[in-house]
């Protein structure tokens, strides 16, 4: 029996030790279990902000146990929610009193709700919520349709919308925009907006301008970038017959009139049309067209006839009309004169740009206008580099006058204190008439260029033309004595016609001998060869070029009946000896320009 006494009394005894141990327990602090978990007192939960701003009250919450005392040293994470930014704390623990700190939080770039979220272990999370605003106005974007297309003066399809943004793309409402038009014309209505609470703004309504090609409006608002919208303005349907080139002209009876008569197609506001047929038809005793029909070109809208070669009827017509503009038509007038001299410009080399080729053909058209007789027909046969190294050889029978030209290299800017722009002159002259057959014209190609950015450069071609068919070359050659007195001081031209048309155009304002001729006073390319400058200040073929138009006066087409041409005196340009009077031979300076700067070539008898 004494061993079951001891069991129980040592049973006894640990249970009494257990009560013991609950009993001091009781009576000290077990550990404390998170029960409350909040923003801390004073500090919202919901806040308001701007992109990428920092919130003034940087968040922070308070842990406290069942008997609301804090819990310090807990471990709170901070977390920001998707695009809502960074927190300067990725984890705090908490103080004496609690409460855990986030640092900081800097909001995302992101307008509209973003998140702060606090977790602590055992515990529901805190979470913080900004509703978040959009930065300053930076940038107008285009939102509607760029690149339209329209017809002249109507409105294009969808009207001109841009989104406000701030430099993060945010929207932006409330922003005050400007429509305007930067090209092109046209107009925009309603073109003063305010963005809407999607940072939208509409104008209602973009009308093209009248004007075909390129057209550009833009939205602008203050410290903001431009929205750019580019809308086409296409040509309206055809509607006008206008003429282009070739109206009011003169040409020779039985050759083609050069430039050939062109029409332009337009719309209603003026813009070109392609792809138009025009029918060229001459009028009574008005000659014969080649390529009566033509389309016009689709680049420009202009349909220019082959070519018009004139009747015998002294003003002649010619009518465009279009199958595609029933009862539109447009009137080519050009006056004939009857002239049976040929005069040929062939080209050595590629003759330089269409426009310098033109100024050639031009000049050769014009005095073909003053020259009406023919002259002969003569057989010539030459090696090649006659007169100059680049004229080539020749061996055929010339109808009157056949002109070598080109733009080449002469001296490229002047050597020795010389500019030499140009060289030209009969080349050979035929034996029956005494008068030119072959003659030469070379531009130097350094010269061109300033001469055509002057204004000059048709006068200078038309001056040395004139020089070929023998005006200052052939006055005193071949038995000639169309000169007198010193040679190289102050000659006289003493032709009969000449000097007559002289006299008559005189008005009494030059009072010494006539038909005073340049000296050397300018060098040896312009002395014997041409009018005096300080008498005849613009008639073309004195030796200054000058800029605003050159006549060809009645005297210089005198001179040329002189030399044994048949000519038209009536086809020459108005012109009168301008004034002052001058005396003697006294030279006035009447600030002629840019000498011509010529070589005249000297001729030989074929």
């Amino acid at each position: 029996m004494a061993p079951t006494r001891m069991f129980v009394m040592a049973r006894h005894l640990c249970t009494g030790i257990a009560i013991l141990a609950a009993a001091a327990a009781c009576k000290g602090d077990g550990p404390q279990i998170p029960t409350a978990f909040t923003p801390t007192a004073g500090i919202a939960s919901q806040y308001t902000g701007v992109v990428a701003t920092v919130i003034a009250t940087p968040p922070q919450v308070t842990l406290l146990d069942a008997k609301s005392k804090p819990i310090k040293g807990a471990r709170v994470k901070w977390r920001t929610g998707a695009n809502s930014g960074s927190v300067v704390n990725d984890s705090s623990f908490t103080d004496a009193s609690g409460i855990a700190l986030s640092g900081g939080w800097t909001l995302g770039t992101s307008s509209g709700v973003q998140t702060l979220t606090a977790t602590a272990e055992a515990i529901s999370p805190v979470t913080f919520t900004a509703q978040v605003g959009p930065g300053p106005v930076a940038n107008l974007v285009r939102i509607s349709a760029d690149g339209q297309q329209a017809t002249v003066n109507t409105p294009v399809s969808e009207a001109p919308v841009a989104r406000a943004q701030d430099v993060f793309g945010n929207p932006v409402p409330g922003v005050a925009v400007t429509f305007g038009v930067a090209f092109g014309g046209g107009t925009v209505t309603d073109a003063q907006q305010t963005s809407d609470a999607n940072g939208l703004v509409r104008a209602a309504l973009w009308t093209l301008g009248k004007v075909a090609g390129q057209q550009v409006v833009q939205a602008n608002a203050l410290n903001a970038s431009q929205a750019v919208w580019v809308a086409t303005a296409l040509a309206g349907p055809a509607s006008e017959l206008a003429k282009w080139v070739g109206d009011s002209a003169q040409g020779i009876a039985g050759f083609a009139l050069a430039p050939p008569p062109a029409i332009k197609v337009t719309d209603a506001f003026g813009n070109y049309i392609g792809n138009v047929p025009v029918t060229f038809t001459p009028g009574p005793n008005s000659g014969t067209v080649t390529n009566s029909t033509i389309v016009s070109d689709p680049a420009n809208g202009i349909a220019i006839v082959g070519s018009w070669v004139l009747g015998t009827a002294p003003t002649q017509r010619l009518i465009a009309t279009s199958s595609a503009l029933p009862g539109k038509s447009a009137t080519f007038t050009a006056t004939a004169v009857n002239s049976q001299f040929r005069l040929e410009v062939r080209f050595v080399g590629d003759g330089g740009t269409p426009d310098i080729r033109q100024a050639f053909l031009n000049a050769a058209s014009k005095w073909r206008r003053m020259i009406v007789g023919h002259v002969h027909d003569q057989p010539i046969s030459t090696l090649a580099g006659n007169c100059l190294p680049w004229v080539p050889a020749i061996n055929e029978t010339i109808s009157d006058l056949v002109i070598y030209a080109r733009i080449g290299p002469i001296d490229q800017g002047g050597s020795g204190g010389i500019n030499i722009l140009a060289q030209a002159g009969p080349c050979r002259v035929a034996p029956s008439s005494r008068l030119t057959l072959m003659g030469v014209m070379e531009f130097d190609e350094y010269d061109v260029p300033s001469m055509i950015a002057n204004g000059t450069f048709g006068d200078v071609v038309l001056h040395e033309m004139g020089h070929v068919l023998g005006v200052g070359t052939l006055w005193d050659q071949f038995g000639r004595s169309l000169l007198v007195g010193a040679r190289g001081a102050a000659p006289n031209f003493i032709g009969s016609i000449g000097l007559a048309q002289f006299l008559a155009v005189n008005s009494l304002s030059y009072v010494g001998n006539p038909v005073p001729v340049e000296g050397n006073q300018f060098g040896p390319g312009t002395a014997d060869g041409h009018w005096r400058q300080s008498v005849f200040g613009r008639e073309l073929m004195q030796g200054f070029a000058r800029a605003g138009g050159m006549p060809l006066s009645r005297i210089t087409v005198g001179s040329l009946q002189d030399l044994g041409y048949l000519v038209n005196l009536g086809a020459a340009d108005s012109y009168t000896i301008p004034s002052p009077i001058l005396q003697g031979f006294v030279a006035v300076d009447l600030s002629p320009g840019t000498t011509i700067g010529e070589r005249l070539i000297k001729p030989v008898r074929n």
